[in-house]
C-alpha cells in the first residue's frame, strides 16, 4: 500500500514566518540546548533568517495536512572554521511523532533540488547520528572528526 502523500507540502519560513517559533523550538531542542547561544539569541536568528529573502539560508518546512512535521536548512558556515566546504544541508529535523514516513528523504531531497535549481553543483553536511540515511541517499563521507567523544562525519554531494 502506498502512503498518500497529497497532504504534504513545503513552505520556507520566509514565506510563512508564523514557522519560526515551531521551527527555532526544533532547532534549540535538537542542535543548540546544550550549547554556547541562548534560546532568545537563537530565535533572534531564526526570525532574521525568515526575513531574509536570499537563498541562502532557506528554512524549508514540510507540512503535512497543514501542520508543521520537519525541517531542514540551506545555508553557508554551518561548522566553524570550514567556509571552503560552504553551502551546507543544515539542522535536518522531523518531530519524533512523524518519523518513520519518509519525510527526513523528501526534506533532503527538496533541499538538493532547490539547491540545484539556483546553481549550486554541491553541498556539505555533517552529522554525528544520521549517516546511514545520508549515504543512501548519495552521500559521500569526506572526513571525520571527534567533539565532546562523539564522532562526526563530514559528507559531500555533487548535485
Amino acid at each position: 500500500m502506498t502512503k498518500d502523500t497529497t497532504s504534504l507540502c513545503f513552505v520556507t519560513t520566509s514565506e510563512r514566518p508564523d514557522l519560526t517559533a515551531v521551527t527555532g523550538a526544533w532547532r534549540w531542542d535538537a542542535f543548540f540546548c546544550d550549547g554556547d547561544a541562548s534560546f532568545e539569541e537563537l530565535m533572534a536568528r531564526e526570525r532574521a533568517a525568515a526575513a531574509d529573502d536570499a537563498l541562502l539560508p532557506t528554512v524549508f518546512v514540510l507540512l503535512d495536512g497543514g501542520d508543521p512535521v520537519g525541517m531542514v536548512a540551506l545555508c553557508n558556515d554551518d561548522l566553524d572554521d570550514r567556509c571552503d566546504l560552504n553551502p551546507w544541508l543544515a539542522g535536518l529535523y522531523v518531530a519524533p511523532t512523524h518519523r518513520g514516513k519518509g519525510h527526513a528523504r523528501r526534506l533532503i531531497e527538496k533541499t538538493e533540488t532547490a539547491a540545484h535549481r539556483a546553481g549550486i553543483r554541491s553541498l556539505s553536511l555533517y552529522t554525528a547520528s544520521a549517516a546511514d540515511l545520508y549515504r543512501s541517499s548519495g552521500w559521500t563521507t569526506i572526513e571525520t572528526f571527534n567533539r565532546d567523544n562523539t564522532i562526526f562525519h563530514i559528507m559531500h554531494k555533487a548535485l
